[in-house]
């Protein structure tokens, strides 16, 4: 696969107003997000299926089953640490040429990520991370003095500093290039042109609407309180994810690992949109409508529509995934989640199936003419 490496600017000659969107797209970023799912007990809600992740970790031989096992310690969530390092990359990087620039990447770099990750930053200063990572005795003894009332957490600190800094290297970089040859490369390509598409179709969003907006599109309708202090904001799409969204928070910068939009999931022109069959389905329940019919009084708290429906917060999770999947209802993140209606959307999905039913019509009857 060819790279075309483009140029990332940031001006920081003139104060920022508002928010700032870049879009970022790196194959990389799934497999990562692939090995931490493993972790997770039940994938049957991910749009890939428990099977094709079952699949995946049977595909995995025994030293690298190894590799991974000793690298994520308690934690499948702490390949999230490597998003940073993935994300410093140029657009579109081949896993195998991420992969080259990790093992190029300095040990203490690598660790640094790891940790800034695990720990709390607003308990731990980035100079003490950045001294632990070097192996200042005193700094790695904070850090987990810091955890302690997480017991794994504290664990994993304790194994991770015992580690020889380049073996620990060595480990990472042998488990993801193990995962990566035995099961990921087979979807690699397949992946990559998804997250190539809607990236380039976001970045067009960023050039002609608000940032908000965009944000609200990419992860099907969360936005961001203008009081939250969020300035700079990273979307990242994902195929392995979808439908959920993945948050995240580097610094000043927070991320949102986005589902890639059903319309760059396929290139068959005569396949019915992803979106029409969702929002259909989405309005196929009961209780989902009751959900719409209750936001369109106002907005709503989670705990608000629990007791509306009447049902367990699990049920209640499941039915607010499937309507923001279907951009029909979006949530704030701010001091609370707050869910409310986005407004005239059954119309729209109306509208493009009885579009999509009428071009079918109109190219038969071309055909018998």
């Amino acid at each position: 696969m060819t790279t075309t490496q483009q140029p990332k600017v940031r001006d920081l000659t003139r104060p920022t107003q508002g928010l700032v969107v870049e879009v970022a797209s790196h194959p990389a970023t799934d497999l990562l997000l692939t090995l931490m799912a493993f972790g997770w007990d039940d994938l049957t809600d991910y749009d890939l299926g428990q099977e094709w992740f079952d699949d995946a970790r049977a595909k995995i031989g025994d030293e690298t089953r190894k590799a991974i096992e000793a690298t994520t310690l308690n934690h499948s969530k702490i390949w999230a640490g490597f998003f940073q390092l993935v994300n410093a990359g140029p657009y579109g990087e081949s896993v195998d040429e991420f992969l080259d620039r990790l093992e190029a990447t300095e040990a203490a770099e690598i660790r640094k990520s790891l940790v800034e990750h695990m720990v709390d930053r607003d308990r731990v200063d980035p100079a003490t991370i950045e001294s632990a990572a070097l192996g200042d005795e005193d700094a790695i003894a904070a850090i987990v003095e810091c955890c302690k009332e997480l017991e794994e957490l504290s664990d994993d600190l304790k194994i991770l500093f015992r580690k020889d800094i380049e073996e620990a290297k060595r480990e990472l970089v042998g488990a993801l290039r193990g995962f990566h040859a035995e099961a990921f490369a087979p979807v690699e390509a397949r992946f990559a042109g998804s997250l190539e598409r809607d990236a380039r179709a976001k970045r067009a969003m960023v050039a002609t609407m608000s940032p908000e907006r965009v944000i609200e599109e990419a992860t099907n309708g969360i936005t961001v309180d203008p009081g939250s202090g969020v300035r700079f904001v990273l979307l990242v799409p994902t195929v392995v994810l979808r439908p959920w969204v993945l948050i995240l928070e580097h610094r000043e910068t927070r991320i949102f690992v986005y589902p890639v939009a059903d319309e760059h999931m396929t290139t068959d022109p005569d396949a019915p949109s992803p979106w029409i069959i969702k929002t259909y389905k989405a309005l196929s329940d009961e209780k989902r409508i009751r959900v719409l019919r209750r936001l369109a009084t106002g907005p709503a708290s989670f705990q608000e529509l629990v007791e509306h429906l009447d049902v367990a917060k699990s049920t209640a999770h499941h039915h607010l995934r499937v309507l923001r999947s279907a951009r029909l209802v979006r949530v704030t993140i701010g001091a609370e989640q707050e869910y409310s209606l986005r407004r005239g959307v059954i119309g729209e999905a109306a509208k493009a199936l009885e579009e999509f039913v009428e071009a079918g019509a109109s190219r038969r009857g071309g055909e018998d003419s």
